[in-house]
């Protein structure tokens, strides 16, 4: 029987994220088997009845799969001192209270294609580098291109000491392209266009592997449907 920790199993069922399941634990919500754990890094047996708030996760927990257009202006966080508007806030109350999070995030002034989830394991998949999904954003700028100092980027650009390689780039016009990574550090697009001494007017993701964004509008979700959950879970490190 495997032996795991605490607030890492109750990110597998997907109830929640990992970082969350600690505050969780600290706050004495946490049962394993009838007893309430509040010590963080305790290892359990995989196949103990976990309860938060009284209500057993692993059994009662669905697995929720969503795309969302998330509009420029929004924070992919669960919560904000200076009470900017979440993502959070354009979900019903039903599934946001499922457990969900953002795989992986976008920034404030971003927008366009975010997952969201409460299936840790899939969370995991599809945002570890390792998985080569490759996301596809389209970028216009506030001046032209140049085009020759951007196609060193698929080799790879330093700047200040960190590593930053595009894996495509696709010209629409002088001032837009839908530029193709597999990485996603923080700020990665907007670090590499601020290094040749561009602004990025817009940023907005179009694909995440396979899925994309298609015509959902601004502000809107859906549910993935198991065919297109089947298909990005393919594409990893296929």
């Amino acid at each position: 029987m495997s032996i795991i920790r605490l607030q890492k199993l109750i990110s597998q069922y997907g109830y929640t994220s990992r970082r969350k399941a600690e505050e969780l634990i600290k706050e004495g919500r946490v049962r394993v088997d009838g007893v309430v754990l509040k010590e963080l890094g305790v290892k359990v047996p995989g196949k103990s009845i976990i309860e938060i708030d009284g209500h057993i996760i692993n059994r009662e927990i669905q697995k929720v799969y969503l795309m969302i257009n998330k509009p420029a202006g929004l924070l992919c966080s669960k919560r904000d001192p200076f009470k900017r508007q979440l993502i959070y806030d354009l979900i019903e109350g039903k599934i946001r209270n499922s457990g969900i999070f953002s795989v992986g995030r976008l920034d404030f002034m971003s927008e366009g294609l975010l997952l969201l989830t409460n299936d840790g394991i899939f969370s995991n998949k599809i945002s570890h580098p390792a998985g080569g999904i490759l996301k596809k954003y389209e970028v216009t700028t506030n001046k032209n291109m140049p085009y020759k100092s951007i196609a060193t980027w698929k080799n790879g650009v330093y700047i200040k000491g960190i590593k930053y390689t595009v894996e495509d780039i696709k010209y629409i016009s002088p001032v837009k392209a839908v530029v193709s990574l597999n990485e996603g550090k923080n700020r990665e697009i907007r670090t590499l266009f601020e290094h040749i001494n561009l602004s990025v007017k817009k940023l907005k993701r179009i694909a995440i592997g396979p899925l994309e964004l298609g015509d959902l509008p601004v502000g809107k979700y859906r549910e993935l449907s198991k065919k297109e959950i089947k298909k990005i879970l393919d594409a990893v490190n296929a």
